[in-house]
C-alpha cells in the first residue's frame, strides 16, 4: 500500500529540525562557558559562541516559517485546523524562541529573559501534550506527547539554569536537552520513514 504526501506536509523535515535544534541546545549548555557574575558567554568562546548563534538562527528560522505556513495552509486541508494548532503553533513559537537566542548569543547579552519566553513556550508544549493524549491526536499519540514534554522540560528548566550559577543546573538542562534530542529523532525517522 502506498501512501501519498501531500507537498505541503513538511512534518519529517520539521522534526529533524526540531532534533538539531534540541542538540545544539544540549552540545550549546555544555560547551559555551558562561561568566555566571557578567551572565555572558567568556570573550575566549566568541567564535564557537557566534557558530552556536548562526546554527540556532537558521533552525528557528525554518521552524518559525514552517510554522506560519501549516498555520495557514493546514486548517483548510486536515481535520478543521486542529493540526495547525498542534504542530503550526508550537513550531513558530519554538522558532522565536530559536531567533530570539541566536540574537542573543551573537550580541552576547543576558540569556535570562530569552528563557522566560523559553519557559512559557514550554507550557503552551504540556498543554499540547496533553491535548494530544485527551484527544488521541496522531497516529502514536504517546511519542507525541513525549516529543512535546521532551520540549517542555529543558524549556522549563532553561531558567533556572541561567538564573543561578551552580552548575548542577546547566548539567540537569544538557540531560533533558539530549532526552529531547533522542525522543525527536525517533519522532524525525517515524515521519520520514511514514512519509517515504
Amino acid at each position: 500500500m502506498s501512501i501519498l504526501v501531500a507537498s505541503w506536509d513538511f512534518l519529517d523535515a520539521m522534526s529533524w529540525d526540531v532534533t538539531i535544534a534540541a542538540f545544539l541546545l544540549a552540545m550549546g549548555s555544555l560547551m559555551l562557558h558562561v561568566n555566571s557574575k557578567e551572565r555572558r558567554i567568556d570573550e575566549q568562546d566568541s567564535s564557537l559562541r557566534l557558530g552556536f548563534a548562526f546554527a540556532a538562527g537558521a533552525s528557528g528560522f525554518y521552524l518559525f516559517v514552517a510554522g506560519l505556513a501549516i498555520g495557514f495552509i493546514w486548517p483548510f486541508t486536515f481535520s478543521s485546523g486542529v493540526y495547525n494548532v498542534l504542530f503550526g503553533g508550537i513550531a513558530v513559537m519554538g522558532g522565536l524562541v530559536l531567533l530570539a537566542g541566536s540574537v542573543t548569543l551573537a550580541r552576547n547579552v543576558d540569556l535570562r529573559p530569552v528563557t522566560y519566553f523559553a519557559a512559557i513556550a514550554g507550557f503552551y508544549a504540556v498543554v499540547d501534550a496533553y491535548g494530544i493524549l485527551q484527544n488521541n491526536l496522531t497516529s502514536s499519540p504517546l511519542v507525541a506527547a513525549l516529543g512535546y514534554l521532551g520540549f517542555a522540560a529543558p524549556a522549563i528548566l532553561s531558567v533556572p539554569a541561567a538564573q543561578f550559577p551552580d552548575k548542577r543546573w546547566r548539567y540537569l538542562f544538557a540531560v533533558f536537552a539530549f532526552l529531547f534530542t533522542a525522543v525527536w529523532l525517533i519522532q524525525a525517522a517515524t515521519f520520514t520513514m511514514d512519509h517515504l
